[in-house]
């Protein structure tokens, strides 16, 4: 897992950005708050940071992929959490999005208290969707804690240790 320590620069661009545009655009619903938008696109601007790249505009319209690495289409998804992520955590991917272009997912995670982003790790889309579980809109979902919640949309779910490992930037790159 790489783990990489938020700058204010990423965090105020990535702010900016959910600030002059509205990421969540689901015909279906369930588009995210601002701040939830907000750590999706700070984990699309932590990889393009991390790749050298120039942090993404989204000026363009609609996004079909966040990124190509190798001319894979890359979507980063990313959730924030308040604890670092471990091997049994899950990872969560909604499932109006199963059928968006894109080849393969890259899985991040942002500790809030601690404001490190954790690059934790990727599979291609079909594996994911097939190795997943999935859980209907309204299901009740019990995490590791104890404390539960109902699935307000379709939802996937992996573990940290199902995904191929990032421990590098050159294994990030090898997508």
């Amino acid at each position: 897992m790489i783990h990489y320590p938020l700058t204010d620069n990423l965090r105020s661009y990535a702010w900016k950005q959910v600030s002059i545009k509205n990421f969540g655009n689901r015909s279906q619903g369930f588009n995210g708050t601002k701040e939830k938008q907000y750590t999706g696109i700070l984990g699309e601007c932590v990889v393009h940071d991390l790749l050298k790249r120039e942090l993404p505009t989204y000026d363009q319209g609609s996004v079909i992929a966040d990124l190509v690495i190798n001319n894979k289409k890359v979507d980063v998804k990313s959730m924030a959490r308040n604890v670092d992520m471990q091997e049994y955590y899950v990872h969560n991917f909604v499932g109006y999005q199963k059928d968006t272009d894109c080849d393969v997912l890259l899985f991040i995670s942002i500790n809030k208290k601690t404001g490190v982003a954790q690059v934790c790790g990727w599979l291609p889309k079909q594996t994911f969707l097939e190795q997943a579980n999935f859980f209907d809109k309204g299901s009740k979902r019990t995490r590791a804690d104890g404390t539960s919640f109902i699935t307000m949309a379709p939802l996937y779910e992996i573990e940290n240790n199902k995904l191929n490992k990032i421990t590098s930037i050159e294994d990030l790159r090898k997508l």
